[in-house]
C-alpha cells in the first residue's frame, strides 16, 4: 500500500516535472529577441503581440514556413496550451480576474513564441539566401 503511494506520488511529480519543463523550453525560446526583418516581412511588431493575435500569426506561420514540422517542434502542443488556457480566461473573466490576467499572460508568450519562429524562419531564409548569392 505504501509503496503504491510512493510510486504515485513520484509519478505526478515526474509530470510536473516535465511540464515545467516544457513551459521552461518555449517560454526562453518566447523571450528572444526579434530582427527588424519581421517587420518589414510581415508587417508584425514583435514588441506590440497580444494575447489575441495567436490564431492569426499561427495562420501567418503556415504561409511563411512551409516545413512547419522541422522549423517549429512545440507549434501543435502550444497551440492545444494555447486553447486551453483560452478557454480558462473567458471562464474566469468574471469570477477570478487575477487567473484572467494570468491567463491572459500565458496566451500572451504563446503568441510571442509563434513570432519569434516566424522571425527565425525569415532570418534562416535570408541568410540561405544570401549564402546562394554570394556563392
Amino acid at each position: 500500500m505504501i509503496s503504491v503511494l510512493i510510486l504515485a506520488i513520484s509519478a505526478m511529480a515526474l509530470v510536473h516535472f516535465a511540464v515545467a519543463q516544457w513551459r521552461a523550453i518555449w517560454i526562453s525560446a518566447a523571450n528572444q529577441s526579434v530582427s527588424d526583418a519581421l517587420q518589414s516581412e510581415t508587417g508584425l511588431d514583435a514588441d506590440t503581440v497580444r494575447e489575441t493575435d495567436f490564431p492569426r500569426l499561427v495562420c501567418l506561420y503556415a504561409e511563411v514556413c512551409p516545413d512547419r514540422k522541422t522549423s517549429a517542434p512545440w507549434l501543435r502542443e502550444i497551440a492545444t496550451y494555447y486553447r486551453a488556457v483560452s478557454a480558462l480566461h473567458v471562464i474566469s473573466q468574471k469570477v477570478l480576474p487575477s487567473l484572467s490576467k494570468w491567463a491572459e499572460s500565458e496566451m500572451k508568450t504563446c503568441s510571442r513564441y509563434v513570432a519569434v519562429v516566424i522571425d527565425q524562419h525569415l532570418s534562416l531564409s535570408m541568410d540561405r539566401l544570401a549564402a546562394v548569392r554570394s556563392s
